[in-house]
């Protein structure tokens, strides 16, 4: 392995511009340079003459820390061989590390996902909301306890591990949120796992509709109501994860518009 310098970054400039090369990859962490998401963050650079080659954020606010890796793969191996990294971590990583991270962590699970973009000139607004008998709402922070519930219960219909969803009733004052009800109940929810108006991210999340209510284009239907105020919002980048084998998802966001950007891989993992 070449020799590589390893650092802690404190000058979030150098950060950005690192990001700033895989914009599409890097949205979530774009949007981690801002407070109150830095508070927690901390950056740790590989760098060879003076240029950083690969980058690691861990951040970790919660009971499960987060490990985000972006680089070239000989640059994180010298940031994991260092000892980056807590000890036991979710991880989002470039597709090439999957032969790298054994190296150091024991993998107890490893999603292939792929990140998507879209923007208004290929956004498809494709279901006309006049031909569904049901109607999207702005979710506000009453509403918190029925969306945490419908995001439990379609983890555990789905098979899902917990740790996959994450939800607090503060992204709804902070981000877009849009659901369809029935009698009262919120049967779909489609909302932002992150907004950032500084760096002009917003990612589309927490896409759930009721294990009874499948199939009738609730998923769409929030999705693109959604999209459609993260655009008139004028967001830059607005992205979405997904599992590359969810064919269903798939093809609601591409019928959208989504376009896919990168093949990423992201998982649980603990140090040996």
């Amino acid at each position: 392995m070449s020799h590589y310098a390893i650092s802690e970054l404190d000058d979030l400039n150098l950060v950005h511009e690192f990001l700033s090369g895989d914009p599409a990859y890097a949205a979530y962490a774009l949007a981690d340079l801002e407070p109150p998401a830095a508070d927690h963050c901390r950056w740790f650079a590989a760098s060879r003459t003076g240029q950083i080659e690969g980058l690691a954020l861990v951040y970790d606010p919660m009971e499960l820390a987060i490990l985000f890796l972006m680089g070239d793969p000989p640059a994180l191996s010298a940031l994991l061989l260092h000892g980056v990294g807590p000890e036991r971590v979710f991880f989002t990583a470039p597709s090439a590390v999957t032969n790298i991270l054994p190296d150091f962590y024991r993998v107890d699970e490893m999603m292939g996902m792929l990140r998507m973009r879209i923007t208004s000139g290929i956004f498809n607004p494709y279901i006309d909301p006049a031909s569904v008998p049901m109607e999207v709402v702005t979710l506000e922070l009453d509403d918190s306890a029925d969306v945490q519930a419908l995001l439990d219960l379609t983890s555990r219909a789905d098979g899902r591990d917990p740790r996959d969803v994450f939800f607090e009733p503060q992204m709804l004052l902070d981000g877009t949120y849009r659901g369809v009800k029935i009698d009262g109940q919120l049967v779909a929810v489609a909302g932002t796992h992150i907004v950032s108006r500084r760096a002009g991210v917003a990612a589309l999340g927490n896409v759930a509709v009721h294990p009874d209510h499948r199939r009738k284009g609730l998923g769409g239907l929030v999705s693109q109501a959604t999209t459609r105020a993260l655009i008139d919002q004028e967001y830059e980048l607005i992205v979405l994860n997904v599992r590359q084998n969810n064919q269903a998802a798939n093809k609601i966001y591409r019928r959208l518009g989504y376009k896919p950007i990168t093949p990423y891989v992201e998982g649980v993992a603990e140090r040996y």
